[in-house]
């Protein structure tokens, strides 16, 4: 019994004819007829009736035919799978992103290295012009920024995918008066030094306030929440850029959602170009950060 058995016998079966499945199996009729008789001596059972007429299947032969196909469908999806686990094995994905979501496609990054290491990984920070401009010009595969959806630019050589809506939380000391509240507001906060992600979502986000107290700016994440933990200064993120810390990092800290208006949400969105096909890379890079926001 093999594969090309089983394939012969679902396209007599779908043709009724063994001159017909002769020639869209590309083979010979009396290949056809050979490789059905050795079935059938195999398995004991007439899978077939052949007369003048044509060829109709048995009632006991429908049964393989169903189970033929269910297994012949197993092996296009093995084989599937293996052909892109070969294609992400060998893939080369270029990442543009801004600065928020770096922790948590770091972690989505090293899973995948684990998995195939051979794979090449490249990110890069940018703000969220530069991401767009590089996914338009192709200098890189896959980008992610923030921005409500009115502000997307009306282009249509791009694919935008919102991923999860943008929740802004105030981090602070566990030992900070502020520290027990269900929420604030920026207002709440207009005498607290602020110690920032060098981000300009963040950052604009703060200067709202009248003349803010920034302590200082920095990409280094260690000395901003070092300096939350000591409690001389509160710091503003998403939920998603504090979830992408380790427990030992966020240790300490506590964080607050802010009372902002639901009218004009932001996103987190994911930008692809439509000039190119999206690769297996992409669409399973995509779905581990998806995984990684529903936790």
């Amino acid at each position: 019994m093999n594969i090309e058995q089983m394939e012969y016998i679902i396209e007599v079966a779908k043709c009724g004819s063994l001159t017909k499945a002769a020639e869209n199996c590309h083979i010979t009729v009396t290949g056809v007829s050979r490789a059905i008789s050795l079935f059938e001596q195999e398995i004991g059972m007439r899978i077939f009736i052949r007369s003048r007429s044509g060829t109709t299947v048995t009632p006991e032969g429908q049964s393989i035919i169903t189970k033929a196909s269910r297994i012949l469908k197993q092996i296009e999806e093995l084989k599937s799978e293996a052909q892109s686990y070969r294609e992400m094995n060998n893939a080369k994905l270029r990442i543009s992103t801004i600065p928020g979501p770096i922790s948590l496609l770091i972690d989505v990054i090293t899973e995948l290295k684990k998995e195939f290491p051979n794979s090449r990984i490249e990110i890069k920070e940018n703000s969220t012009d530069a991401v767009i401009d590089d996914v338009e010009h192709e200098r890189s595969d896959i980008g992610f920024f923030l921005l409500k959806e009115h502000h997307l630019p009306a282009t249509s050589d791009l694919i935008f995918e919102p991923l999860m809506k943008d929740n802004m939380v105030l981090g602070v000391s566990v030992h900070s008066p502020l520290s027990n509240q269900s929420s604030v507001t920026l207002q709440d906060l207009k005498d607290y030094p602020f110690v920032l992600y060098n981000d300009p979502y963040i950052i604009a986000f703060v200067n709202t306030l009248d003349k803010p107290d920034i302590l200082f700016q920095s990409n280094n994440v260690e000395a901003i929440l070092k300096a939350v933990k000591e409690d001389i200064a509160v710091t503003i993120g998403t939920d998603y850029s504090f979830r992408g810390y380790t427990m030992s990092q966020n240790r300490g800290i506590v964080t607050i959602p802010f009372e902002i208006s639901a009218e004009d949400p932001s996103y987190l969105w994911s930008v692809t170009s439509r000039n190119n096909t999206v690769s297996e890379a992409e669409q399973l890079f995509v779905k581990r950060v998806k995984n990684l926001l529903l936790l």
